[in-house]
């Protein structure tokens, strides 16, 4: 029988994927916290041993369905259409996760879901996938899950309940990693470069910011209800993807009902105007 064995939001801003003389120009001298982040969450785990990373991708918009990336490899080159000049020719060679996605893709179909598994390998990647691959995959099989853009609250919950009854149906010990950042909203491109800097006073506005740390508080007191209670409010400050990623992993670790105390592997930090941060939750316990 299955288990999920981790699960945390992982930030991918692409920021990350600059070498460290070029991130220290571009933050005016100070780093993010994320990168050492990444070597704090690979310590986590480690200690629980998964063999297999979901990653929620917050990128990858759908729209008739939930879809899994399910073929068996993934390998190639990566350029990001949006910021070629963060992320060019970026190699990437990886398992695939392909009885795991059949597995989940079965359950949510007889819970009467729509949800696709894609099973060929040449579905385009996107950096949330390639940034956590990046950082945190030793020997692990990976399977992405796009954001369908038109789900609502409830669907992404229910798609996080068919995946853990997919895992429970496998041998697999998954780590669900929810790629994304919090408030999504960035400066205008007249003043974009001026709020760089991870200093979390650049968040876009105040009130984003305000938000941000009411979920953050929720999740240090393991209280997912209450942030699933806060989503309406919250989406006036657009969190990453409709906040899928997070939805779709409580969902997982049985929504409202998931009491897993959040812990903060990085600095919440500001990118371009948007929240960012890494968090553990502690789902053993």
């Amino acid at each position: 029988m299955g288990k999920i064995v981790a699960a945390a939001v992982v930030s991918h801003q692409p920021g990350i994927m600059l070498p460290s003389a070029l991130r220290l120009e571009l933050y005016g001298g100070k780093d993010t916290t994320l990168v050492a982040g990444f070597e704090t969450m690979r310590a986590a785990l480690d200690r629980v041993r998964p063999d297999t990373f979901i990653i929620f991708d917050t990128h990858w918009f759908t729209t008739l369905n939930h879809i899994l990336a399910g073929a068996p490899h993934y390998k190639g080159l990566y350029t990001s259409e949006e910021l070629p000049e963060f992320l060019s020719d970026v190699p990437y060679d990886y398992p695939g996760a392909p009885e795991l996605a059949k597995a989940i893709a079965a359950a949510a179909t007889a819970r009467g879901q729509r949800v696709l598994n894609y099973d060929k390998p040449n579905i385009p990647l996107h950096y949330p996938t390639i940034n956590l691959v990046h950082y945190l995959r030793r020997d692990e099989k990976i399977l992405s899950i796009g954001t369908c853009q038109v789900a609502q609250c409830h669907n992404f919950l229910d798609m996080g309940g068919a995946i853990a009854e997919g895992i429970a149906n496998t041998d697999c010990r998954v780590a669900l990693l929810a790629a994304g950042g919090m408030s999504h909203s960035f400066e205008p491109l007249d003043t974009i470069m001026d709020h760089m800097k991870p200093d979390p006073a650049l968040v876009v506005t105040a009130e984003a910011r305000d938000m941000d740390h009411k979920v953050l508080e929720c999740w240090e007191r393991g209280d997912h209800a209450g942030v699933i209670a806060l989503y309406p409010a919250y989406r006036a400050h657009n969190p990453e993807g409709f906040f899928a990623h997070y939805l779709m992993t409580v969902g997982a670790l049985g929504g409202a009902g998931c009491k897993a105390v959040g812990r903060q592997m990085s600095a919440y930090e500001n990118a371009a105007g948007t929240g960012q941060v890494h968090v553990w939750f502690d789902v053993a316990a």
